[in-house]
């Protein structure tokens, strides 16, 4: 059996064409075979990728050679597509992406150096890209504002689209498992385990999002995380959460602008974006609502 490469890199891919080839046009840029694989994981066919290196408005192999492609099917959500790179990975090291992610210079490099001590699990910083809306910047603070630079040393979160694992450290996947990194670091911290992040390791987020990034996605994805969260709770323990869940946006909206605030970091895009951002709260929140009082019912399906 040849010997395990240093880094797999799982690249999540759900996003437009134009976003996904800048993410990889920098990783394959920076991924030296010998010690680096890239496995980008997404619903791939003929008609959604070309071997034409001039093509441009679809994802060209031709363009990354040194890329695995692997596909799921249509309905695969994306902590199954993370558990299924995962588990074709070869690396000592697992960093996951997401397609809408430019890593910055020599992030591959810092990625191993920072492994070399014994710290398991390294995330960094989502920096916002160059967003011309005020939609996109309200997706960015509701998703990724508590993971703004400065973001650094020992954190009760990381993102799950910047993260990075010793594969020794993971959990025991099989095939069709979610991996839920909010879950998993809540056990591995549970436990006594510590989550790092490190300012060498911040990545760009170059996202544009549609209408439906601020009602249809938060409600599935905060009925989906309420439902997985309280399934051993009982009932009145259900109902105290979802009646809670009420108080939810402003809550959610008071810490997000204190996050902007305290770092001294986009304030004022914070404030002409928060009619979208509680747009997105008032989904969530209601997505919980709905969660802690049904269940999950048919929302992990939609986590994408």
């Amino acid at each position: 059996m040849a010997n395990p490469l240093k880094l797999s890199v799982v690249v999540v891919c759900l996003n437009a064409a134009d976003v996904r080839e800048a993410c990889l046009h920098n990783l394959a840029q920076q991924a030296h075979p010998e010690e680096v694989e890239v496995l980008a994981v997404g619903c791939w066919s003929a008609e959604n990728m070309r071997s034409d290196a001039n093509s441009d408005s679809i994802v060209s192999s031709a363009r990354f050679p040194g890329i695995r492609w692997l596909s799921v099917s249509p309905d695969t959500t994306v902590p199954q597509m993370r558990t299924y790179g995962i588990l074709q990975s070869r690396g000592e090291i697992i960093a996951l992406l997401e397609d809408d992610c430019a890593i910055s210079d020599g992030w591959l490099t810092n990625v191993m150096q920072a492994h070399a001590q014994a710290h398991p699990i390294i995330g960094g910083a989502i920096v916002p890209g160059n967003y011309r809306r005020w939609l996109d910047w309200a997706i960015y603070f509701c998703e990724y504002g508590r993971f703004m630079p400065p973001f650094s040393g020992a954190q009760r979160a990381l993102p799950g689209n910047n993260v990075t694992y010793k594969k020794t450290s993971l959990p025991i996947l099989k095939p069709g498992d979610g991996f839920y990194e909010v879950f998993f670091h809540e056990s591995w911290q549970n436990a006594g385990g510590e989550l790092l992040s490190d300012a060498k390791l911040s990545i760009e987020n170059i996202n544009h999002w549609s209408l439906r990034h601020t009602t249809q996605v938060p409600y599935h994805h905060g009925r989906a995380f309420a439902g997985m969260r309280s399934a051993d709770f009982p009932v009145w323990r259900r109902g105290v959460y979802a009646l809670l869940s009420l108080a939810l946006p402003l809550l959610k909206a008071y810490r997000l602008a204190a996050v902007a605030f305290n770092r001294r970091r986009y304030g004022v895009q914070f404030i002409f974006s928060l009619p979208w951002v509680m747009v997105f709260l008032a989904s969530w929140s209601l997505g919980e609502l709905v969660g802690y009082a049904a269940g999950a019912g048919q929302s992990l399906e939609q986590w994408r």
